[in-house]
């Protein structure tokens, strides 16, 4: 896992545009869903409304996405990508297709399958799992060592 942190840092960095991950993840949903308020997207990316907040922020600054009018509620405002914050998504886009093309062009069909196949698999199992098992084992572990739960 440490090895793929590493090589999506690498791509990262390869890119013209200085875009962190974060910013991709909302860039991406933004161009996925189309402009949509600031709750929806963090329900969308999983993360809180203050860290959304701050990254739609920082993102408008860069001229990466704008803030619209929401013509249902004249009070709230909806975020979309600029032709800028397309045209980042879609040079990450090709250097991720480009590497991934590198990377697995000497793989046989059968092996690309297989891969496909275990990957879908292992997406499955992660997003269906239990994901409080590390703060369990923490509380287990403090209340066997006499602290509380």
């Amino acid at each position: 896992m440490r090895s793929f942190v590493r090589a999506r840092a690498r791509l990262l960095a390869a890119a013209a545009h200085d875009v962190e991950w974060s910013a991709q993840v909302v860039l991406n949903s933004l161009a996925m869903a189309g402009p949509i308020r600031m709750s929806e997207l963090a329900d969308r990316i999983e993360s809180d409304l203050s860290t959304v907040s701050r990254q739609a922020s920082a993102l408008v600054k860069d001229g990466l996405i704008e803030r619209r009018p929401d013509p249902v509620d004249g009070r709230a405002c909806l975020l979309a990508p600029t032709a800028k914050g397309e045209d980042v998504l879609r040079e990450h886009h090709e250097l991720r297709t480009e590497h991934f093309g590198r990377m697995l062009g000497t793989w046989s069909d059968d092996d690309l399958h297989a891969f496909a196949s275990l990957l879908e698999r292992f997406t499955h199992d992660f997003e269906n799992a239990d994901h409080n098992w590390l703060s369990e084992r923490a509380a287990s572990a403090r209340v066997a060592a006499g602290g509380k739960n």
